[in-house]
């Protein structure tokens, strides 16, 4: 059986990226692993609101040193594929992120 139920390549000057649907015991181990004492990367937490540099190899066969190559509308592409994915994920954690907010 496959590990991804779901992908979608795209192409980015040329090259192929691989988004695929995570599955419910992916997001669990990955929730799971999350950690509050990591350090902070401004440029990789909060280049784009919806998700973190560091959550896309989890979602597509990107790796840090080829996300460091790509342009920000290029990543933006990548972006939109996985939200198109993983919707759940992204709903997830918006929610999360606003129950966070609203208890500081």
């Amino acid at each position: 059986m496959s590990q991804y139920t779901n992908s979608r390549e795209l192409s980015l000057d040329g090259q192929p990226v691989i988004v695929r649907e995570m599955t419910v015991m992916q997001v669990r181990e990955w929730l799971a692993s999350a950690s509050a004492d990591r350090p902070l990367d401004i440029v990789g937490d909060g280049l784009f609101t919806s998700c973190a540099l560091a959550d896309l190899p989890r979602m597509t066969d990107l790796t840090d040193e080829r996300i460091d190559q790509l342009r920000p509308s290029q990543v933006e592409q990548v972006i939109a594929a996985c939200k198109e994915l993983n919707p759940h994920f992204f709903g997830m954690t918006e929610r999360l992120n606003r129950a966070l907010q609203s208890k500081a």
